[in-house]
């Protein structure tokens, strides 16, 4: 897989990626050590998991007689997370306790529902493992067994000391990424790209910045917008970084990452901010006036794009189809799915729907919606849990707001994570593993003394105090 990655991009980006690894080494280090958190190596995994981005796939390798099995960067999350989730249960004191909660049978509903969810997508592979293959459906399991175990380790992390260095870190990330995009965009669309090469305009490619994705480097860009709102201290930083981190979701021309964006901001200003809708209004008015500009300058160019012929035909990258394939197949299959892709079914109808070879045999592409993704995968059963599980977690953490205003920023990453899911499909793996993250640092958070009994009235991170600022 490196090598293929590799063949692609000259040698002056080979040389950039490499030094970004040792870099971002090193920016991680320097967190880590300034964090003053007592499991400095689990801080220090994820911190590098983050600063690097889907270009740590390029780290992927193999295990010498194990040919199914590569240590993938989320598979050494799983390791990692899985064997400090043993520990903390063999020893109770490995981790201060500093939470209120005692019994570890009383969980929030939300919890519950993606426990329930992730059970019946594992039934399910094993169920269809004729299909799948014994080494197939243990690998495909291993995703939301990572999710539930990212929840569970970072519940038992999360402090204050944590928190504030984790949203450092994304926030870092975020600004190479939107640097990284904007080059990618104005200067050199190729410029340190590992990922995809779908055109946005002309011969503008969408700009997938330090991941394989332009939507997954949108999402990202958009949940280092939440941090940097609700938590950075300084007003103008945190405007100036805002305002980079919109043009490089721009720089994605991924459509439901900018209605995403939108509304994480409408939610921010209204619900947070309080700012009155004649504002909004005004500042809607003059975001329009200038797409309005955009669009008379470049019309010829923005027609002709892919960005806009996508949408003028309803065929390979039309959504309807593949949702109509999956409500007219899953009463022959209602309780478990089909398992996945790999099945006469899906081949068949993927075949008629875009007419592609790569697309039918699963090479490429997908459902694109999460949902409709689970119910066809997974059967009813886990479309119910799933739905439970994204629902109530938002309710969970929008009733939590009241408490402390770090709490908005799980909710709002819920809410991406429910509207995206829509279109894309995010389940377990990349962005769900970041959202899995977020959910456990706000659910030990609310367990936190401080959080919920105001010794916490407010939490605020500064680059320049190496612990967040509270009071």
């Amino acid at each position: 897989m490196m090598e293929q990655e590799l063949l692609k991009m000259d040698s002056l980006d080979v040389a950039l990626i490499d030094a970004y690894f040792i870099g971002a080494f090193f920016i991680a280090l320097y967190f880590v050590y300034k964090s003053q958190v007592e499991h400095k190596f689990e801080l220090l995994v994820i911190s590098y998991f983050l600063l690097t981005g889907e270009y740590n796939d390029l780290l992927t390798f193999s295990i010498p007689g194990l040919s199914f099995f590569e240590i993938q960067p989320e598979r050494f999350l799983l390791l990692a997370f899985g064997f400090f989730t043993i520990r903390s249960m063999a020893s109770p004191g490995l981790v201060k306790q500093t939470k209120i909660r005692r019994s570890p049978w009383v969980q929030p509903l939300f919890v519950v529902a993606l426990f329930l969810a992730i059970g019946s997508v594992i039934i399910s592979l094993f169920i269809h493992v004729d299909q799948l293959g014994m080494s197939e459906a243990i690998v495909k399991s291993l995703k939301p067994l990572n999710m539930l175990i990212l929840v569970y380790s970072f519940y038992m992390l999360s402090n204050e000391k944590m928190i504030a260095t984790i949203g450092k870190i994304i926030i870092v990330t975020a600004v190479v990424t939107s640097v990284i995009c904007l080059i990618q965009t104005g200067v050199d669309s190729m410029f340190m790209r590992v990922g995809e090469q779908r055109k946005a305009f002309g011969d503008v490619l969408r700009a997938t910045g330090i991941f394989n994705t332009e939507r997954i480097n949108a999402y990202f860009l958009i949940i280092a917008m939440a941090w940097t709102l609700i938590t950075l201290q300084n007003i103008r930083l945190k405007y100036l970084l805002t305002a980079l981190f919109a043009a490089g979701v721009i720089c994605t021309f991924h459509r439901m990452s900018w209605l995403v964006m939108s509304l994480v901001l409408f939610i921010y200003f209204v619900k947070i901010q309080k700012v009155g809708a004649d504002r909004l209004v005004f500042a809607g008015l003059i975001g329009l006036t200038l797409a309005l500009s955009v669009y008379t300058f470049f019309f010829q160019d923005i027609m002709q794009s892919t960005l806009v012929q996508e949408r003028l035909t309803d065929h390979v990258d039309g959504r309807k189809g593949y949702y109509t394939m999956v409500v007219d197949n899953i009463g022959n299959q209602p309780v478990f799915g089909y398992g996945g892709k790999n099945n006469e079914v899906y081949y068949q109808a993927m075949l008629q729907v875009t007419g592609q070879i790569n697309r039918a045999t699963g090479e490429d592409g997908g459902i694109h919606s999460g949902y409709f993704s689970t119910l066809f995968y997974y059967g009813v059963p886990a479309l119910i849990f799933y739905i439970l599980f994204v629902v109530l977690a938002i309710l969970y953490f929008y009733r939590l707001t009241t408490y402390n205003i770090f709490f908005a920023i799980p909710f709002l990453i819920a809410v991406i994570y429910a509207v995206g899911n829509m279109t894309n499909t995010l389940l377990y793996s990349g962005i769900g593993v970041f959202y899995a993250m977020h959910l456990g640092l706000g659910l030990g958070a609310r367990y936190q003394r401080g959080f919920i009994y105001g010794e916490i009235k407010d939490f605020k991170i500064s680059f320049r105090n190496t612990l967040p600022d509270i009071g």
